[in-house]
């Protein structure tokens, strides 16, 4: 807001105001306007224009103090703006000057938020007798008394008033009025320039601010980016280090899984031989047993019959011990006849000759049955022994077939699985193939995306050059 101070304008003044016969007065007032005007349309510094206008205004109505308020939300404080007469020195007016400067008016009090309130100008005659006015004291200190307050509105909202002092008495009419009227509208005009100089070099800021911030974002992206490719790049040549490694790898391993692909359908085919022969072996040992068997049986028959054989020597033995008794029984009864018994006694001594032999054949049989019958019993204990081993062997061979047959299957479980193997190894050696493919495709991208970092960082570059001219250029309209 903006207060100013102007001179006591009397009723003879008026009248001579009115009455002037050569247009003076008039003439005067033109020149006032003519003043005003020029400063506002010419205003680059608000505080500056605003202090000429209100010294304008001191110097046409001849008042010596002129101050200026400014409103800041609901409250109106001293602008520091005055125009003060050379004819007043400055300690004249020291208090009324550190009061005005320090007081703070809200909207309805005091002379100035009074103005400030209800928009209309108010013209006080005397404030040292004014009640309300809360400055009366230091007013009445320095001598001053007549008082015109003049509202500053724009945009029908008061932003400012001015004030006017003079160490007269104040009376003011309807022309006064209407003409400081004007006065306040092109003070207004100074600040709508302000606001519209500080709205554009804000919004010229603000821009400024976006766009810089956007390139900003704009050239940490591309950063980003390079930074991104850089580790692609190395993340691609790491790939491609590890495809060529996998690649070496999974033809060794094809190799040697072919390797034994190929070993294992050999020992599969020769453990489907062994398991043949093992059968063999266990039909033939089968038979080898059931022969020993057999033969066990067969012996344990022959023992009997050569036990039998043992009885009928020794029964032929008694026969021919009593065979030789009837023969030396014989020769007695013979040589007790005698010559009539001498035929007999041949016949006696042949039989008792017979006998002898028969006992001594009887013995060499049994000698020979003895040997015969422990060799029989020999024999027979081996057969038994062979048919013991020969049951263990056939146990065994059964056992060496099932055993040769699982390995054959093991064998051809083993050789699917390594065929599989080989399968799944040539998909992955096709698989490296198309990451070596998609790395190739990957280096492309990057290399794209590399050309689009640098161009984006050349446009961003450019529309920040050109953003700065622009900006440049709004702000010197």
């Amino acid at each position: 807001m903006f207060a100013g101070f102007i001179r006591s304008v009397s009723p003879e003044n008026d009248r001579d105001f009115q009455r002037a016969p050569n247009g003076t007065a008039l003439v005067d007032i033109l020149r006032l306007l003519r003043r005003v005007s020029s400063v506002a349309d010419e205003a680059s510094a608000r505080n500056e224009a605003i202090a000429d206008i209100l010294r304008a205004v001191c110097e046409y109505c001849n008042w010596p103090v002129g101050h200026a308020y400014v409103r800041n939300g609901d409250q109106l404080s001293s602008a520091g703006i005055w125009s003060v007469s050379a004819s007043i020195s400055a300690s004249d007016i020291a208090d009324f000057r550190a009061q005005s400067e320090q007081t703070v008016f809200a909207l309805g009090q005091g002379l100035i938020g009074s103005v400030a309130a209800n928009g209309d100008a108010v013209c006080i005659p005397d404030v040292t007798q004014k009640d309300g006015f809360l400055r009366a004291s230091s007013a009445a200190r320095n001598g001053l008394r007549g008082c015109f307050a003049l509202p500053v509105k724009l945009a029908g909202r008061t932003e400012g008033v001015i004030e006017f002092f003079s160490p007269d008495v104040a009376q003011l009419d309807d022309e006064m009025l209407e003409l400081l009227g004007f006065v306040g509208g092109q003070v207004a005009r100074i600040l709508e320039r302000e606001q519209v100089l500080k709205s554009r070099e804000q919004l010229a800021s603000d821009f400024e601010s976006q766009i810089q911030g956007t390139v900003g974002m704009l050239g940490a992206a591309v950063s980003q980016m390079r930074s991104a490719l850089d580790i692609l790049s190395d993340s691609s040549d790491q790939t491609r280090v590890c495809s060529q490694g996998i690649d070496q790898a999974a033809e060794r391993a094809l190799s040697r899984i072919e390797n034994v692909a190929q070993q294992m359908e050999t020992l599969k085919d020769q453990l489907v031989l062994v398991g043949a022969d093992a059968a063999d072996t266990v039909r033939t040992t089968h038979e080898i047993g059931r022969q020993a068997r057999d033969m066990r049986d067969t012996f344990v028959s022959l023992k009997e019959r050569a036990a039998d054989a043992e009885k009928m020597l020794s029964s032929i033995s008694a026969i021919a011990a009593q065979t030789k008794m009837l023969g030396l029984n014989a020769s007695i009864e013979a040589a007790r006849v005698g010559e009539a018994g001498k035929g007999f006694a041949i016949v006696a001594k042949e039989v008792k000759a017979l006998a002898g032999q028969s006992a001594s054949a009887t013995d060499e049989i049994s000698r020979w049955m003895s040997a015969m019958l422990d060799a029989i019993a020999k024999a027979g204990g081996d057969i038994d022994q062979i048919a013991v081993a020969m049951d263990d062997l056939e146990a065994r061979s059964e056992t060496t077939a099932s055993q040769t047959e699982q390995q054959a299957g093991i064998c051809i479980s083993v050789a699917s699985d390594a065929s599989v193997a080989v399968g799944e190894a040539r998909s992955v050696g096709d698989s490296v193939v198309e990451i070596t493919n998609a790395i190739k495709h990957t280096d492309t991208v990057s290399s794209e995306l590399g050309d689009a970092a640098r161009n984006l960082e050349t446009q961003g570059a450019e529309l920040s050059a050109r953003v700065e001219g622009f900006v440049g250029k709004i702000l010197a309209l």
